[in-house]
């Protein structure tokens, strides 16, 4: 709180005081200053601005070129033996993962909730289908059904996904849980 005059009295009254108490007459109030707040947004925008994009280059360099006395092949990853259930299955996962969760919620006559984390995958058992042709079944537990009394149940669910990883011939699910 400060002192000031008032215009009309010339006599001391508090800067908080809407009126002069001794002749009435209205206190004016300060106004902000809008050119000080402008300056000071674009002071703070511009400091932010700095920090941002400091450091940054963008526009990598170039990595230097080595001399080898013979061009390197390609590595490749190796292909799956057709036999190897451990192998095909992760190939298949991201797969299995992508197109048979919609074919599981319509099993479900009411609502469905997935229970696994983003970098948890819906299924984490495997078996095979068929063998001879290729085909895996894909278990998995990270499934709600609602049932009618709107409590949620836990489910085991299963996936049969064709050797081509697109094609899902069969689903199924039952209450409970893996062990």
């Amino acid at each position: 709180m400060a002192l000031i005059n008032c215009n009309e009295c010339k006599k001391e009254i508090s800067d908080k005081a809407a009126t002069c108490p001794h002749c009435g007459a209205p206190v004016p109030k300060k106004k902000p200053n809008a050119k000080m707040a402008a300056i000071v947004w674009i002071i703070i925008l511009g400091v932010g601005s700095i920090w941002l994009f400091s450091g940054k280059d963008p526009k990598p360099a170039a990595p230097a070129k080595v001399e080898t006395p013979a061009a390197a092949p390609a590595v490749a990853k190796p292909k799956c033996a057709a036999d190897n259930l451990q192998c095909l299955a992760e190939e298949g996962g991201i797969s299995a993962s992508v197109y048979c969760p919609r074919k599981i919620e319509k099993l479900a006559s009411n609502a469905v909730k997935w229970t696994d984390g983003t970098f948890e995958s819906k299924f984490s058992r495997m078996r095979w289908l068929d063998k001879e042709k290729g085909q895996i079944t894909y278990i998995g537990d990270k499934a709600q059904f609602q049932n009618g009394f709107g409590a949620f149940i836990n489910m085991i669910y299963e996936c049969d996904l064709d050797k081509d990883n697109e094609t899902v011939l069969a689903v199924r699910a039952e209450p409970g849980r893996l062990p």
